[in-house]
């Protein structure tokens, strides 16, 4: 009986099931269902006529590439140093269940929305209601209140007074009243309006709005459960991510808050502080603060300072979270930039004076196949920056609304504890780390002589310091505290960038420029992309990509349009056809093209300069080549390829965060040099000794007391071997291109001091003459690189040769004039800069 009911009761759903199909299919069901059967036709057509053409060129894809990032095992990256912060490392934040896959954090699943027909149905406003609910006090009247900031106000008037202060003087108690109203005035432009509501709204506009330009959002869940059990343990989280886009900080705390994890105020600049934009990002957690703090030259606002100072105090004293972009602005050239520490200041003073127990600090790589905010050509040619306004706003908003941008992926590193770095610092040999940094802050990894003919500055130790060294207004910083935060500030930019992801527009540009630079077939660029993907799994990068590579190279094309990169058929006689991909190598596009490039070269820096410095030294050799067999022999000695290398880091120290601060540059140096050795690109000579010879050598080494000493001696005595074979070749030309468009920027830079003898410019001036000079060079064929056509290298230039004491600069109103010292104010003198630099900068020859 019951057998008899079941089946009548499934007879009855089915017809009614398929009646249902009907009707949806008679009325709103037709319309979609002839658009579909259109589409599919369409489809089939197509892949005829592909059919019928040679299989070859079936690399041209037409239908859009789906990435799936769940197919393949991948590197899990982002785990804290293990040198610095084992404790960290090894703690119960790591210990989470690190998935080989990724996610698409914009996929909200339907069922896990809950049982009802409603949540499934708006699954996205169902996920937006179960957002866990955080109280955001606002800590305006608190900061008034505070003693620190009273007395900074006070110290003001009293400046402003000019003399001691004798009762109740009205004049100076206008003064103080003056001083009091600009504090409140700072206070109430900086401040964060937080607010849960708009967060949640916002957060189901994302939701919506995100799929209409971005194929996919991914991140990490082993990283996010990381983050959660982080956040579980108390203590603030600093969230310090890089920066490419505007759209960085909005994704952060997007992704943040619908993992119920705490939202972080973020440090914006207030040039954000735009109509109804400012607004809606203050609601979003920003706080405002200006570029530049000190409007009068030579003269400390200390106001400003002392309400930037106690407003992030408090902020971390009420358990929030704090988001800084340690870079300072968005980089323009895809290069990580050299750190800012004035907000990390502040972080470490907290824990110093026992504001707060301690920080988990957390780096965060964000890299996007295509960069959102368009890009910065305009002014890396020169033109000054646009300042924001709304109506920009609105229009560039509309714009990428209607574009398509890829995918963005953010990598959330391993939170490591303050309190642990701090003490690794000091517990360590500090000459180890201060080797690495450049006194003066400037952010190289050597510096081998700081100031030309002068001596090193004495090291300090480091100890801990009042919270009014860095933001509260004083004019004296601690070195061993400027030293402690530059050290961590590095550190932390170093991790950003070994952890971003390498984008499939990356990779093809890389390429493109710097090994295919005349063009290349569609085969090859396949077989160079696979060995590159398989080289940067093996030293733990991952890649934002997967897939068949045909795919992956024209998805990257299509991205980043035919105004950088150019794909042709080729057609000849008796041949099959081909298709040539060939990249735009003329300024602008190229400047653009170099942009995605650059996201690479900071992982393949110490191979290039390694092989920029062996090349250096191969033309400084004058005798005759010794080959043995397919192997040149070479008159120097890994030592001296070492203490080369040495040098071109110094000249390139504002370019490069070359090893992280606990790592000696010289062993990362070598340990470059031994990879190239495992390449099979260079070789080690060892003649060819007789059994009696050997045994002699033994023998002899038992009694040899400086040999036994150390191997580093022996190793760095060594001569090596240059494989002089075509593939070999083409490696060496590789590696040594790699940094040849910075190393003519310096060496036109260098030439251009000549411009300076007996005079002085404003920096506007002198680096349009450095422009003019460098199209000149490339006119003459000095120079090969369109791309050296940039501001930013020519800025770090002069940075450089104010370390080295060669020019000054003296700044009036934001205006940088720049001259001579006296001791350099001679062409002569000026010569033996150039010289210095020209020696990096050698032409490509046959070293066979």
């Amino acid at each position: 009986m019951v057998d008899v009911l079941s089946a009548r009761l499934q007879d009855v759903y089915a017809k009614w099931e398929s009646r249902s199909e009907q009707v949806n299919l008679s009325y709103t069901g037709l319309r979609r269902y002839g658009h579909q059967e259109r589409q599919r036709k369409r489809a089939l057509a197509r892949e005829a006529s592909r059919e019928s053409k040679s299989g070859d060129l079936l690399d041209i894809k037409e239908e859009s590439w789906q990435i799936d990032l769940t197919k393949e095992t991948r590197p899990f990256m982002g785990l804290c140093c293990n040198t610095c912060t084992a404790n960290s490392r090894n703690s119960v934040v790591a210990k989470v269940h690190q998935d080989r896959w990724m996610r698409n954090v914009l996929d909200v699943d339907a069922e896990s929305c809950g049982n009802s027909c409603m949540a499934r149905t708006f699954c996205h406003l169902s996920t937006v209601y179960r957002i866990k609910k955080y109280e955001y006090p606002q800590l305006a009247p608190t900061v008034l209140r505070d003693e620190r900031l009273r007395q900074a106000v006070e110290a003001a008037a009293q400046l402003d007074y000019g003399k001691p202060v004798d009762g109740d003087d009205p004049n100076y108690t206008g003064l103080l009243q003056r001083h009091e109203a600009r504090a409140t005035k700072i206070l109430w432009d900086m401040r964060s309006t937080m607010s849960d509501f708009f967060l949640r709204v916002t957060s189901w506009l994302l939701y919506k709005l995100l799929p209409c330009f971005l194929t996919s959002v991914v991140a990490h869940p082993a990283q996010i459960q990381m983050l959660k059990k982080a956040s579980d343990t108390g203590l603030p989280l600093i969230f310090l991510p890089s920066h490419r886009s505007h759209l960085d900080y909005i994704l952060t705390s997007f992704i943040l808050l619908n993992n119920n994890i705490r939202p972080p105020l973020v440090a914006a600049g207030d040039n954000l502080r735009i109509p109804l934009i400012g607004w809606m990002l203050r609601a979003l957690g920003a706080f405002f603060i200006k570029r530049r703090m000190d409007p009068v030259q030579g003269r400390r606002d200390t106001v400003y300072r002392a309400v930037l100072h106690t407003y992030m105090m408090e902020c971390l004293r009420a358990g929030h979270n704090l988001e800084f972009f340690i870079e300072g602005g968005r980089t323009r050239t895809g290069k990580s930039c050299l750190p800012k520490g004035g907000l990390l200041s502040v972080i470490v003073d907290a824990y110093m004076d026992g504001t707060i127990e301690d920080a988990l600090l957390v780096p965060v790589s964000v890299n996007y196949e295509k960069l959102v905010d368009g890009n910065f050509v305009r002014e890396q040619l020169g033109q000054p920056k646009q300042m924001e306004t709304f109506g920009k706003a609105m229009k560039s908003v509309w714009s990428v609304l209607n574009s398509n941008y890829g995918m963005m992926r953010i990598d959330f590193n391993q939170p490591f504890s303050l309190r642990e770095l701090v003490r690794s610092f000091h517990a360590c040999n500090k000459e180890k780390f201060r080797s690495n940094i450049p006194d003066g802050g400037g952010g190289g990894d050597v510096l081998i002589s700081p100031i030309p003919n002068g001596e090193p500055k004495p090291k300090k130790s480091l100890h801990s310091v009042p919270s009014s060294a860095s933001l509260y207004g004083t004019d004296i910083v601690a070195e061993e505290h400027r030293q402690l935060v530059e050290s961590i500030a590095r550190h932390v930019v170093y991790d950003c960038s070994e952890s971003t992801a390498v984008m499939s527009t990356n990779a093809v540009a890389f390429l493109l420029l710097n090994r295919f630079r005349n063009g290349v077939t569609m085969e090859k660029l396949v077989e160079a992309m696979e060995r590159l993907k398989k080289d940067l799994f093996y030293s733990g990068r991952d890649v934002g990509f997967t897939g068949e590579m045909v795919d992956v190279i024209n998805h990257a094309c299509d991205l980043l349009g035919p105004g950088l990169v150019r794909r042709e058929r080729i057609l000849k006689d008796n041949a099959e056809p081909f298709v040539m991909v060939r990249p735009f190598t003329m300024a602008p596009n190229v400047i653009e093209l170099s942009y995605y490039s650059n996201a690479l070269l900071s992982h393949f820096v110490l191979d290039g300069v390694v092989v920029t410095s062996l090349f250096s030294l191969l033309s400084a050799d004058t005798s005759q080549p010794v080959m043995s067999g397919c192997y040149r022999v070479l008159n120097f000695t890994e030592g001296q390829i070492v203490q080369c290398a040495l040098e071109l880091c110094e000249v390139l120290q504002f370019e490069f965060i070359f090893t992280k601060p606990c790592k000696q540059l010289e062993t990362a140096i070598e340990e470059a040099i031994s990879q190239l050795r495992y390449k099979e690109i260079i070789m080690v000579h060892e003649p060819v000794y007789s059994e009696e010879q050997q045994w002699s050598m033994r023998y002899a080494r038992n009694f040899d007391d400086e040999d036994s000493d150390s191997g580093e001696d022996s190793r760095s005595s060594r001569t090596l071997m240059l494989d002089t074979r075509e593939e070999a070749l083409e490696n060496l030309e590789f590696y040594r291109c790699l940094l040849q468009p910075l190393i003519d920027v310096y060496a036109v830079s260098a030439l251009g001091l000549q411009r300076l003898v007996g005079r002085q410019l404003t920096e506007r001036d002198y680096m349009q003459e450095l422009l003019a000079e460098m199209k000149t060079q490339l006119k003459m064929g000095f120079a090969q690189y369109e791309e050296s056509v940039s501001v930013d290298p020519f800025k770090n230039s002069l940075k450089l040769f104010e370390r080295w004491d060669i020019l000054e600069c003296l700044s009036h109103d934001r205006i940088k004039l720049y001259y001579l010292r006296d001791e350099y104010d001679s062409e002569r003198s000026v010569q033996t800069v150039f010289d210095k630099v020209k020696r990096f900068k050698w032409a490509a020859s046959s070293v066979s």
